[in-house]
């Protein structure tokens, strides 16, 4: 289950929060599915052979989580930061019970800390007891255009990928209805690929996708400094309602 979004003023531009209502991950409760892909059992499946796609995927094996929403049939991603573990804001709404799942299949289930409200950017801090794992490391600045980023997560609710691309640009997000800038970023951004992190070649978090633009298929991502900000001072409200 995709949420179409409608943006803009007067403008049709629409976007898809890339959230996916998938079969559930190993172990998690079964629901009726939008998207029938079978899902695989839990472990890797990196996209890049590289010596620095290696050491990224050996990182993210520490902090990203797959995420299911029991409550909204939604499946998405999530990483752990030493704040708590952050996804988007459509993920997590209308959450009474999150199930997380680790690369190797260890599963724990997670609580709403923080929604970022609209028109903010799409965030939200669950917190969860999950393995003992190094949380990620943020980027102090926003990556420029032309820098290349792998998207850490769980498209489709399958195997932990690392997804190459690389940052178009920048863009007011008043066209999407949101505050602040959003980062563009050519990534293949799939249905459950919501909530994962954009990491550098230093394997820094640069961003957090969050949805796919319908007219270009291009990826949007919050760039690292609004993350910061919102971890810095996070709104400490209730789920709210499922969004979708």
């Amino acid at each position: 289950m995709s949420l179409r979004l409608k943006f803009g003023l007067g403008l049709a531009i629409t976007a898809l929060a890339v959230s996916g209502c998938t079969s559930a991950p190993p172990r998690a409760i079964s629901t009726p599915a939008v998207n029938k892909a079978d899902i695989s059992p839990a472990g890797v499946a990196t996209t890049t052979t590289s010596p620095v796609a290696d050491r990224l995927m050996a990182a993210a094996q520490g902090f990203a989580f797959r995420v299911r929403n029991v409550d909204c049939l939604a499946t998405g991603s999530s990483f752990l930061t030493t704040q708590g573990i952050v996804t988007n804001r459509h993920v997590a709404s209308g959450a009474q019970t999150l199930q997380l799942s680790t690369w190797s299949g260890n599963d724990f289930n997670a609580t709403v800390q923080s929604i970022n409200p609209t028109p903010n950017p799409d965030l939200a801090i669950l917190s969860g007891q999950g393995p003992s794992a190094a949380p990620a490391v943020l980027a102090s600045d926003n990556p420029p255009a032309g820098t290349q980023v792998w998207a850490a997560g769980y498209p489709e609710g399958d195997q932990l990928s690392l997804l190459p691309g690389a940052v178009m640009d920048y863009v007011d997000g008043s066209a999407y209805g949101l505050s602040g800038q959003l980062m563009e970023i050519t990534n293949p951004i799939k249905p459950g690929s919501s909530g994962s992190p954009l990491l550098d070649s230093a394997g820094k978090v640069v961003g957090v996708v969050f949805a796919l633009t319908t007219a270009t298929g291009e990826g949007l991502a919050v760039p690292v400094s609004d993350l910061s900000s919102y971890l810095a001072a996070p709104d400490a409200n209730a789920s709210g309602a499922c969004i979708g």
